[in-house]
């Protein structure tokens, strides 16, 4: 059994200073600041654009300097919500290729490198009924989706290549059996490339612990059903505006144990609950539910 790591989608928000960093803290200084009570970080912004290199060298030197803490890494959307959704893959190969030695090669050089997160578009699906009903049309057209389980295969073996800890998440319901497991094909594709299923609690998808690869990774979005589901809203962060009650934590605790008895690697939980601080706080709240010990050499002047 590895050990249990608990972080956050992302350390660079406004509106944690006073929830959770000292409202006096210079924006240089937060990352410093995270690590001193997170040892893993899910780095969300990559999501939305490469990032330059001075940038991901100065993550790794940071990350380096506390030791034993870890950045997991976001796939661009532009490759997962759009590449990937193409018929060929050329590009689609070529960009991820250049994602890895811009980002991934850097962090994994200075021993820094947690997780690879690709996080699937919603349309991605196994088959072409769509049944996950969106806000607006694909940005790209979409195939066919004979396409489903071979640009599954594709992702497994590329994200596998450029990470020791792959992982996917997929979010349209096709992959789905009736009793929401997940198809036994698509299983058989990530445990032959030992691609972790990201397990997510919110209100799009099921509570779904395949065993597929010999990692975990967990993924906490919160439970504001009614706007994650709401069209045209004016803050797309609204949908994770949520705080969990010890009574919600609770209740993930023996599904999370028994998660990470079945893996001899580590698992990785992330709260993605960003507004207003809640995220670094159930975090924190987590931690202590499941006897997870503070990272060593925390800096007193930060707590």
């Amino acid at each position: 059994m590895g050990k249990i790591r608990i972080g956050n989608s992302g350390w660079s928000y406004d509106d944690w200073m006073g929830p959770f960093y000292p409202e006096t803290s210079s924006r240089k200084d937060l990352l410093s600041i995270y690590f001193s009570r997170f040892d893993t970080v899910e780095v969300n912004s990559t999501f939305y654009k490469v990032p330059a290199e001075g940038t991901v060298l100065s993550w790794a030197r940071e990350a380096s300097r506390w030791g034993s803490r870890e950045l997991t890494i976001k796939i661009p959307g532009r490759i997962s919500h759009e590449l990937s959704m193409k018929e060929d893959p050329s590009l689609f190969e070529r960009e991820l290729d250049s994602f890895g030695e811009k980002v991934t090669v850097p962090l994994e050089d200075h021993g820094v490198m947690g997780a690879l997160l690709f996080q699937a578009s919603p349309y991605f699906a196994v088959r072409g009924d769509i049944k996950y009903r969106m806000k607006s049309p694909p940005r790209v057209p979409l195939p066919e989706y004979s396409l489903g389980l071979r640009r599954l295969s594709e992702i497994a073996l590329k994200i596998s290549d450029l990470a020791r800890y792959p992982a996917i998440e997929l979010r349209n319901s096709s992959w789905l059996t009736e009793d929401l497991h997940l198809i036994g094909e698509a299983r058989d594709v990530l445990r032959s490339q030992g691609v972790a299923l990201a397990v997510v609690d919110g209100p799009s998808f099921p509570w779904l612990p395949e065993e597929t690869s010999r990692h975990n990774y967990i993924r906490f979005h919160g439970r504001n059903k009614e706007d994650w589901f709401r069209g045209g809203e004016e803050d797309p962060g609204a949908r994770y505006l949520y705080d969990y009650s010890a009574d919600e934590l609770e209740e993930k605790l023996d599904p999370i144990r028994i998660m990470a008895s079945r893996v001899d690697r580590d698992t990785r939980i992330y709260f993605n609950n960003h507004p207003k601080g809640m995220a670094p706080n159930n975090a924190l709240k987590m931690m202590e539910l499941l006897d997870v010990p503070k990272p060593a050499e925390a800096l007193d002047r930060f707590r």
